[in-house]
């Protein structure tokens, strides 16, 4: 899944959680979103600098279980109150489908390599573009991530400036209800 999918599909679950739990219409969407992409942004630099050529695979270290399971205790151990991000962080993992890649989500208790989509690719540009030709399911995530995002900013009228800048600027949205003042 590309990171902007992971980040719709995260921001719109909190979204509709928040109804469920006030706290959450406290959490700071733009930190919701660098967790989301939390693996992404620590592996895929890695596969480009160094890892793709010799693994030929940009799914490495931060898609593993033992790195979710030392988040996961380190940050109940260090920062209870900020479950909403781990959450966020290992929901990555729920989205990208990780137990369908037993040789990276196992990693290293199945071996030292990681899943390979493709042993023919030499650049990981060419990898995801026959990832997402080749499967179709991988679209239609991707086209559901959009519809996510796309219901986010109309519900939140992220298209009027005002509140637009507010998000950027705090990483707070404004929830339908609120009187104007709120978001200026």
């Amino acid at each position: 899944m590309l990171p902007p999918s992971h980040v719709a599909y995260t921001i719109a679950a909190c979204d509709l959680l928040s109804q469920k739990i006030p706290d959450l219409k406290e959490i700071d969407y733009r930190l919701l979103a660098l967790a989301a992409m939390g693996p992404d942004i620590i592996d895929k630099p890695l596969a480009l600098l160094y890892f793709y050529r010799r693994y030929k695979a940009a799914v490495l270290f931060a898609h593993t279980l033992i790195v979710h399971l030392a988040v996961l205790g380190y940050t109940v151990w260090k920062w209870p109150r900020s479950w909403p991000y781990l959450l966020a962080f290992n929901g990555h993992a729920l989205l990208d489908r990780l137990w369908f890649f037993p040789n990276t989500w196992y990693w290293p208790f199945l071996g030292w390599r990681f899943t390979v989509w493709d042993n023919h690719q030499e650049e990981l540009g060419q990898a995801y573009w026959h990832a997402f030709t080749r499967r179709l399911d991988l679209l239609v995530w991707e086209v559901g991530g959009l519809l996510a995002a796309a219901w986010f900013v109309q519900r939140h009228r992220l298209y009027d400036p005002n509140r637009w800048w507010r998000l950027l600027r705090t990483g707070q949205v404004v929830y339908p209800g609120a009187a104007q003042k709120d978001y200026k």
